[in-house]
């Protein structure tokens, strides 16, 4: 645990915690995370902690300054995430990509379908599985292609590590902010990534176009 850590640290420190300022990012922040933080944990079962993420998040209070860990124990989390402005310094923390899934299939538009939403600065996002599930996964199923995102990110300061976003129209809202994707796998076909956030991207992209041009 304590090396995992670390190494979120050691990617998103420079990322997170800092400003581009004549050509140079200067350090805001010595403050990480440890295994000292407060932790919330989301179990789907029931037997301990909350049963959903959504409530989890609720739970952190408004205008939070000290990072407060969420573990969701690994499941299939039939909601919609939304993380709002007024819940930041959060750390996410999943079991891991196909293991942790949130899965939703709202669509048409690009401002609320999507699975899981941040609005807050200061996330950190690891070992999650975001799935829209309309349209996806890619068929010929008849059912016409409409806007349906995975993920939107609008806060600043956002960083996700180990996460795979899934759809096929629209799949990730880069909305605005700072943020550092980073062993991250995104699938889509029609603008996929998207959006006018100022982000660095160390991902595997899987593209299903041939599928679309059918």
């Amino acid at each position: 645990m304590a090396m995992f850590l670390h190494c979120i640290y050691i990617c998103t420190a420079f990322f997170i915690f800092s400003a581009f300022t004549n050509g140079e990012f200067q350090v805001r922040s010595s403050r990480k995370l440890s295994d000292d933080d407060d932790m919330i944990t989301v179990d789907a079962s029931g037997h301990t902690g909350f049963s959903t993420i959504q409530a989890a998040i609720d739970s952190v209070p408004s205008n939070n300054q000290n990072w407060i860990s969420i573990y969701v124990k690994a499941g299939v989390y039939n909601e919609q995430v939304k993380i709002p402005p007024d819940k930041t310094f959060i750390h996410l923390r999943g079991e891991g990509i196909g293991k942790t899934n949130v899965v939703w299939g709202a669509h048409d538009t690009m401002l609320t379908s999507a699975t899981f939403a941040s609005m807050a600065d200061n996330i950190i996002v690891s070992g999650f599985t975001f799935v829209n599930s309309y349209n996806y996964p890619p068929s010929k199923n008849g059912s016409p292609v409409k806007p349906a995102v995975a993920a939107k990110i609008s806060g600043d300061k956002s960083a996700f590590y180990e996460c795979s976003f899934l759809g096929f129209q629209d799949t990730l809202l880069d909305d605005a902010g700072r943020h550092y994707f980073k062993l991250c796998n995104i699938e889509g076909a029609i603008d996929f990534i998207f959006g006018g956030g100022q982000s660095i991207y160390e991902v595997t992209i899987n593209l299903h176009l041939a599928i679309y041009l059918k």
